[in-house]
């Protein structure tokens, strides 16, 4: 399977700053600008089949590219977003005052620190990499686009490369960014990571 994962635009929550998990805040007009350039960019790859997370900020960039491409796309909930239970909302300097415990673990064992009433980032590998690997099974010589989020990407690329979940932070995702996997039952292989050529 070649499979295309794209992060959402831009939403109200990413310009201000703030944690965002399973919110509902929209995209910005820079983020549909974002979701209408991945729709281009990715014009070439057709046909796909097109996948995405249920939050209304990536199905509202999936559906940006499903109207150019001629798709409609389907929810996947295993590709939804870490919970951030009650960081949701925040901005990193509240997050110190009110967490400092948490934030101490977050800065030295990311991977295993379970946001607080939420997840951490092995709960977001383990339902979101078996759900790549069911869409490698269902779509095995075909291309597949899948829209999904910051952290679910990480881990997903962290898990196709056996890289431990604490080195997340030295691969960047940037918003409406494109990455590239070529999946199989066997081996996954990074074909990409970040392409942003299509925001400038």
């Amino acid at each position: 399977m070649n499979l295309i994962l794209v992060r959402h635009g831009q939403t109200e929550s990413n310009k201000l700053g703030r944690i965002q998990g399973v919110n509902n805040s929209p995209l910005t007009g820079v983020g549909s600008g974002q979701a209408e350039a991945a729709a281009r960019a990715l014009v070439s790859d057709a046909p796909f089949a097109l996948y995405a997370s249920p939050l209304p900020r990536a199905l509202q960039t999936a559906k940006a590219i499903g109207s150019l491409a001629g798709v409609q796309p389907v929810e996947v909930k295993e590709l939804i977003e870490m919970d951030v239970g009650e960081f949701e909302g925040l901005s990193g300097p509240q997050l110190r005052e009110r967490f400092p415990d948490v934030m101490r673990s977050w800065d030295e064992d990311p991977a295993s620190t379970v946001m607080p009433c939420g997840e951490s980032l092995y709960d977001v590998r383990d339902r979101a990499w078996p759900a790549v690997q069911s869409l490698a099974g269902r779509h095995e010589s075909e291309t597949v686009v899948a829209v999904t989020h910051n952290f679910t990407i990480h881990t997903i690329v962290c898990a196709a490369l056996d890289m431990p979940l604490n080195n997340f932070r030295k691969l960047r995702i940037d918003l409406g960014s494109i990455t590239r996997l070529d999946v199989t039952l066997a081996r996954t292989t990074l074909v990409s990571l970040n392409e942003t050529w299509h925001l400038k």
